[in-house]
């Protein structure tokens, strides 16, 4: 019997890619699961009726894939591709078709590389594109607010405060049950609270 569950996953690429793809982000070599989601994606296309084999951080859905793909593309500081690929992998949508608009799963992703990249208009046209952000975990929440927040900061409007409100409350529902966990777990949250003093203070 485990033989044969060997042999059926030695035969299975897709599996063995989203496996790849998950443990190699994990230990944070970004390089290497940016090109495994490459190929996850790569096979899917060749098959779209087939669903992705499950897995914690990857989910079995195409969203899912691509938003790892995208994660990888942000830490590598490839920040142009990041926007080029939401765009395209959004056109490919059946539910977007030719519409300019990035899909609302891959907004977050989108909207963190605009705003690093300095690329305000494209930025104008992200924060006014999502109305509903209930399907968004707690970091692209985050990553929308925040990026909200730099667009205010930027175009000078009185929606800063707001903003900065917003941004605050994200992380702090997060931190709350990080924090049970220990310091490690808690220090990425405690790194977007600081980069929010320096907005505020910027904005003073």
């Amino acid at each position: 019997m485990i033989f044969v569950a060997q042999k059926n996953h030695q035969i299975d690429p897709a599996k063995r890619l989203t496996e790849e793809a998950a443990q190699r982000e994990m230990y944070e070599d970004w390089e290497g699961s940016f090109q495994a989601y490459e190929q996850l994606l790569d096979s899917r296309l060749q098959n779209e009726n087939q669903s992705f084999p499950d897995s914690p951080a990857v989910g079995n859905t195409k969203s899912g894939a691509q938003k790892g793909l995208l994660r990888c593309l942000l830490k590598l500081g490839r920040l142009d591709s990041v926007v080029n690929q939401a765009y395209g992998m959004s056109k490919q949508d059946p539910m977007h078709g030719n519409d300019m608009h990035i899909c609302a799963e891959l907004l977050p992703y989108a909207t963190e590389a605009a705003w690093r990249l300095g690329n305000w208009p494209v930025l104008d046209n992200l924060v006014n594109d999502l109305h509903d952000e209930s399907s968004s975990d707690a970091n692209e929440r985050f990553q929308l607010s925040f990026g909200r927040t730099m667009h205010s900061l930027h175009a000078k409007t009185v929606r800063m405060i707001s903003c900065l409100k917003d941004s605050r409350e994200s992380i702090m529902s997060s931190l709350s049950s990080a924090a049970r966990d220990g310091y490690t777990r808690s220090y990425p949250y405690l790194m977007q609270l600081h980069a929010l003093r320096e907005v505020e203070s910027l904005s003073s």
